[in-house]
């Protein structure tokens, strides 16, 4: 009995674990980023996030550099929306 028990509860909680494991790595939510920061063009974002002083993780600062070199890939393209959404998410990994 006590074996079917504790073999529910496993079972139980490996299909919660997807559950719980949605957006632990999606970066910060749109609401992160302050008003003022919604009109500003994305070479002063960029500017913004570039001289951000960060007490980050390594694994922050590693996902913030992908963001950052996502964000110029998209601004070469000229992508000024995706600009600004991979600065802003960078911008939430270094607070």
């Amino acid at each position: 009995m006590l074996r079917l028990t504790l073999a529910a509860g496993a079972l139980a909680l490996s299909l919660a674990m997807p559950a719980f494991a949605q957006n632990t790595m999606s970066g910060p939510s749109p609401s992160a980023m302050k008003a003022s920061d919604t009109s500003m063009s994305c070479n002063q974002m960029m500017a913004k996030a570039s001289s951000m002083a960060t007490h980050a993780t390594g694994a922050a600062m590693t996902m913030a550099q992908n963001q950052m070199s996502q964000a110029r890939m998209a601004k070469a393209k000229g992508d000024d929306a995706g600009c600004k959404m991979h600065t802003e998410k960078a911008m939430g990994y270094m607070k």
